[in-house]
């Protein structure tokens, strides 16, 4: 999708990131639209009775990042939205968005942006239906190189589904090969 940058610039406002810093903590309502520029963005879920962490998905540059439910139905996030890096972006409060989208213009770029939201998680769930741990880490690689190798092997192993242990072997073969 052709991102709008023009409306970007002129209705988001920018903010920065620390590595480190929450941009959404669970339980918290989100309130914005997020377009990260640079930096990466974990989104994850923290399940306390067992004390474990599960990466849901990781957000690069040039794509949008919201908890999604959360901000359509104004509920407490299950998510959680941590700036892996430092990060730069562009953001739209949830007030002003459902006032432009009143605005015949807005629809259509609020329907690109839900499709492109869509289209990344369909094709997460078909990655993860029909490829193997390794091929989901190989086309991590391919995707992000620079940026893949920045993130704690604990964060791409959760998000493949797989231990540590069994991350570190997948990378050793693909070393070797």
């Amino acid at each position: 999708m052709e991102i709008p940058t023009d409306l970007i610039y002129k209705y988001f406002s920018e903010i920065t990131f620390s590595k480190g810093d929450y941009l959404l903590r669970a339980g918290e309502i989100e309130k914005y639209l997020y377009y990260i520029e640079s930096g990466m963005v974990r989104i994850f879920h923290y399940d306390f009775r067992k004390d474990k962490e599960t990466t849901v998905d990781f957000i690069f540059p040039n794509q949008f990042c919201l908890s999604y439910e959360s901000f359509r139905d104004c509920t407490p996030s299950l998510l959680e939205l941590q700036a892996i890096s430092d990060v730069r972006a562009y953001r739209i409060d949830k007030q002003l968005l459902d006032t432009l989208m009143k605005q015949e213009t807005f629809l259509l770029v609020k329907s690109q942006i839900m499709e492109e939201l869509f289209v990344q998680k369909a094709r997460k769930e078909i990655q993860f239906l029909t490829q193997s741990p390794e091929e989901i880490y190989k086309q991590l690689i391919e995707k992000e190189p620079i940026l893949v190798q920045k993130l704690p092997l604990k964060y791409i192993a959760s998000y493949i589904g797989i231990t540590p242990q069994a991350l570190s072997r997948i990378r050793r073969r693909i070393v070797t090969e």
